[in-house]
Formats: structure tokens, sequence, C-alpha cells
């Protein structure tokens, strides 16, 4: 049973949807807008980087900002600041605007989803946060769906109109939350305490040598092995399949409408015949084995085949992963959930940039293959040694 309406969730909800809707309308554009400032692709590849790496150091920050002073605050500055790096993206005239732009996105995009999960946290009981968890999934996903789209129809007016769109449309999120969104947070933090790992290192460190370094460690893996193939299946489907840029496009959409129904639809229906844990255990195992089997397609078909597999198990793993580490945690939700964003964000700097380089320098199982075995040698590990077999005994009871 939920401690507030559902309503209230929605807006929550469209904050992340705008969030991702955003990257996915510029994303796909970048390289291209990119080169008009005669960008190499190096530093395109920085360019792209740098979101992450922004996402990556702050996320914490965010996060703890929430427990002291409210969910509500932080997600309006998000949001305003979203809307503020969108429109400077579009006015851009030279490299250093651009980076400074992207920059700012990656930071106030860090703020964004675990600020959100940590709403969902405050406003759910824990039986019924997994389908809050699954919501915000399916959000994300639905973002990644339409994104590419509407920049690809808008760029045909110009090629800086996705840009001042995606400002707009976080703009007015920002005033539909500051008027219709309600506070969580009933008991605030009573100070910040910026020596005691405010920032992300020590605060990762700590948290990897707690009790949720397990469910951390699970979620940079995800995270790396998802990304790092977002750039090793297409560069496979055109250089091996001979398949067209717009059927692989059409491929990742089927991806993000499968992992929309699953996270919006199925994941609770899952976790409660499953467990919590067992549901992760499940999910790695069959994104492994789709992951794995991705390189031996010999056609389209089957090539969509495997990624249909690896959707079905990696859309399984985030939003559990999110329900037991908010479920779990003795922190304030926003320090935890900034924490474990950061965890995802560090998989999404390595992941895109190794599957290039693996994929060129190796051959084109190795970064399917090398995902495949890491999230599998990952959950050996944490299964075995970090007490997480006990977690799934124990969900026998959820």
């Amino acid at each position: 049973m939920e401690k507030t309406k559902s309503p209230h969730l929605f807006f929550i909800y469209l904050t992340i949807f705008v969030n991702i809707l955003g990257f996915g309308m510029i994303f796909p554009l970048l390289p291209f807008y990119a080169q008009q400032f005669n960008a190499s692709e190096t530093t395109i590849g920085f360019l792209a980087a740098s979101y992450a790496i922004a996402q990556f150091i702050l996320s914490p920050v965010w996060g703890r900002l929430s427990d002291r002073f409210g969910r509500k605050p932080i997600i309006g500055i998000a949001l305003l600041g979203l809307a503020c790096s969108f429109l400077l993206f579009g006015l851009s005239n030279s490299l250093i605007l651009l980076f400074i732009s992207r920059i700012l996105q990656g930071i106030f995009s860090g703020a964004a989803m675990p600020v959100a999960q940590a709403y969902v946290a405050d406003v759910t009981s824990k039986e019924s946060r997994i389908k809050g968890m699954g919501n915000l999934g399916a959000s994300l996903a639905a973002g990644f769906i339409f994104g590419p789209a509407i920049g690809g129809v808008l760029s045909g007016i110009h090629i800086s109109f996705p840009f001042f769109a995606a400002s707009a449309l976080a703009a007015l999120n920002f005033i539909s939350v500051l008027i219709f969104l309600p506070e969580s947070l009933s008991q605030k933090a009573g100070k910040l305490m910026i020596k005691e790992g405010f920032f992300n290192i020590k605060q990762m460190y700590r948290g990897l040598r707690g009790e949720l370094g397990s469910l951390f460690i699970l979620v940079f893996f995800w995270s790396f092995a998802l990304t790092n193939n977002s750039v090793a299946i297409p560069l496979y489907g055109l250089e091996y399949l001979n398949l067209s840029v717009l059927t692989i496009g059409y491929f990742f959409s089927v991806q993000g409408l499968l992992a929309v129904l699953m996270q919006s639809l199925l994941i609770y229906r899952i976790t409660r015949f499953f467990g919590e844990h067992k549901a992760i255990v499940l999910g790695l195992s069959i994104m492994a084995v789709g992951l794995f089997l991705v390189p031996f397609a010999k056609s389209g078909a089957f090539l969509l085949f495997f990624m249909v597999l690896m959707t079905l198990g990696s859309s399984m793993i985030r939003p559990t992963l999110a329900t037991l580490v908010s479920k779990e945690t003795h922190e304030g939700q926003g320090t935890t959930m900034g924490i474990f964003s950061s965890f995802e964000s560090l998989g999404r700097v390595f992941g895109p940039m190794l599957g290039g380089w693996l994929f060129s320098t190796f051959d084109f199982h190795s970064p399917f293959t090398i995902s495949a075995v890491l999230i599998l040698l990952s959950l050996i590990f944490v299964v075995q040694i970090k007490g997480f077999f006990r977690g799934v005994v124990k969900s026998r009871g959820d």
C-alpha cells in the first residue's frame, strides 16, 4: 500500500522521461553537431563521456543534498539546470561551450535519477516499492525509444532545434513540479557531513565495503555490459551482417518497448513469484546468455532474438537492485541512491569506451563475451562470497 497518491508519482516518472528524452534526442546527433566545430572522433568520444563522468562525480552530492533540503527543491534545480544546459548546447558556437553545456547536462541529470528513486522510496511501502522502481525504469526506457526518433524529425527543421525542444520540455516539467509535486521527505538530515564523504570517491569505497557492496558491484557490471554493447551491437550489425542503420535503430526500439513492458507491467509479478534476490540472479543469467549469443547471430532475425533475450534479463535487474538498495540501507535514501547511481554512471563511462576498443583491437566476439563473463563472474562472487545467497534463501518467504 502506497503512502501517497499515485498522481504525485506521475511527475517523478515524467521527470525521468523528460530527462532521458532530452538525452535521447541529443545523443544520436552529437557527432554530427560536434563535427560542425571540426571536432575529431577522439574529441567527440570525450564529449560523449563527459556527461557520464559528471554524473558519476555529482550523483552522491545531489543525493545527500536531497536528504538535507528535501527532494522537491533538488528535482526542481535539476530540471531548471537541464533546461538551461540544453539551451546553451543549442546556442553554442565553439567546442568549449559544447563541453561546458554537456558537462552541465551530466551534472543536473545526475540529480534526477537518484533523487527520483529516493522520492519513490519515501512514498511507497517496502511491498509496493518494486512497482515504483519499475515505473521509473519504464520511464527511462520510454525516453530512449522516443528521444532519437523525435530528435531525428526535429533535426530536419534545423540541427539545433532538438536542443531547444529538450530545453522547453525540461522547463515545462520544472513548472509542473513546482506547482503540483508535494515534498516527500518528512524528516530532513540535520547537517551535511562534508568531511565524511560528501563526494563520491570516499562514499563509493565505504559503500563497497558495506553490506550493500554486492549490489553496487552488480549495478556497475550491469551498466558496463549494457552500454558496452550499445556500441558493439551497431558495429557488428553494420560490419558483419550488412544491416542498415535504420534496421539497427528498429532493433533498439524493440528493445526499448520490451523494457517498458517488462518494467511497468511484469517486474512486480516476477518479483512476487520468485522473490527479489532470485529475480536478480535470473535476470543476470538470462542477460549473460543473450550477450554471449549475440556474436553468433548469422542474420538480422537471430540478432534481434538474442537482443530480446538480453533485454528480458536486463529489464529485471535495475529496478530490482534499486528496490533492494532502498530497502536495506541504513543511511538517507538520497545519499544511498546517489551512490547507487554513481556506480551505474561509472559503468556508463567505461562501457562505451571499451566496447569500441575491444571490437576494433581484438575481434567481434570480444565485447560480448567479456561482458557475459564479467556478469557471470560477478554473480558467482556475490552469491558465494558476499552472502547474496542468504538473501536468495530468505526471498522464498517474500
